[in-house]
């Protein structure tokens, strides 16, 4: 497998403080990894946490598969629940929705928002900016604490996809696959999950829609996540980027990427007439309900389940 190393190295702090929320600029890059083979992208060798820590692994031509690209392709979805990785939300942007700043909305956080109900008072709902993305598979309720299956036809249709993704995670880091694998099998339940999948994040960049994702961190995942990109037509940009490291990657039709997504990472803006497919597809250490028993929260709760405290 081929290495690169990273020639930069921004500190962990500095970067959540200067990106994190934010859009992220291929221009601010140190540089860009374009793939055509396997390839093991790792920390610079000068850092204080371990020389040869991997940011991220690509394996390429892992997903070759014209019916999973079929539902893929067909998605057309969006979101405006994903504010940590729909960008800032701006007063301008909002003027052109017709939504004032006071008046019709206020801020949760530099990139989500409550609106104002018809009775005068804020809504409990905080919204994102509209992202071309949707969440499918398991998730517990973030107010009831019951694990339910988003889009669960849609879920059956990628039942095939963990097959590949686990297929590369092999290949690209044998011990930390092993580790993630056994962590699903003994606590998710089967019907929670493919394979070692829980659930499946669908992302579309274009230059006519959502043309990138801002800087993010996934807290949820256990370990690494892995990622399958999908190309269709001619674009440039679109690299999946690590701020801290200054690394950008160009991901080849059919890859797929582990990476630890607990690290900052985003995408940057998407330019020309092509769009860019991926599909994230993680194990989402709160379905675990076998290490932790499943407790529902309120009106969903029954006499077993303990109280809110116990469940956080």
């Amino acid at each position: 497998m081929k290495a690169i190393y990273a020639q930069a190295d921004y500190g962990e702090k500095q970067t959540h403080e200067e990106w994190n929320g934010k859009f992220y600029d291929e221009k601010d890059l140190s540089q860009i990894v374009t793939i055509t083979e396997n390839t093991a992208i790792y920390r610079p060798d000068a850092t204080l946490d371990g020389a040869g820590v991997p940011i991220a692994y690509v394996i390429v031509d892992a997903v070759r598969n014209e019916n999973i690209e079929k539902v893929l392709y067909s998605v057309e979805e969006s979101s405006v629940m994903r504010a940590n990785c729909a960008g800032p939300i701006l007063p301008e942007e909002m003027k052109i929705k017709g939504l004032i700043e006071g008046r019709d909305y206020k801020l949760r956080s530099p990139n989500s928002y409550y609106l104002r109900t018809k009775s005068g008072k804020w809504g409990m709902i905080a919204y994102s900016n509209s992202i071309d993305s949707v969440m499918v598979g398991a998730k517990r309720g973030r107010f009831t604490g019951k694990v339910n299956i988003s889009n669960p036809k849609l879920f059956e249709n990628l039942k095939d996809l963990p097959t590949y993704v686990e297929s590369a995670f092999k290949i690209a880091d044998p011990e930390i696959y092993e580790r993630q694998r056994k962590f699903a099998e003994e606590y998710i339940p089967p019907e929670y999950r493919h394979g070692m999948v829980t659930t499946f994040s669908l992302n579309r960049y274009s230059a006519f829609s959502s043309k990138a994702m801002s800087t993010h961190s996934d807290g949820a995942d256990v370990e690494y996540t892995t990622m399958t990109c999908h190309r269709q037509g001619d674009y440039t940009g679109a690299y999946l980027s690590f701020p801290r490291w200054g690394v950008g990657i160009d991901l080849p039709h059919g890859s797929v990427c582990i990476a630890d997504s607990k690290s900052l990472h985003c995408v940057t803006p998407i330019h020309g007439t092509g769009t860019r497919y991926t599909t994230v597809c993680y194990t989402d250490k709160s379905c675990a309900t076998k290490l932790k028993s499943e407790r529902y929260i309120g009106k969903h709760a029954r006499k077993e389940s303990g109280n809110l405290e116990e469940f956080l």
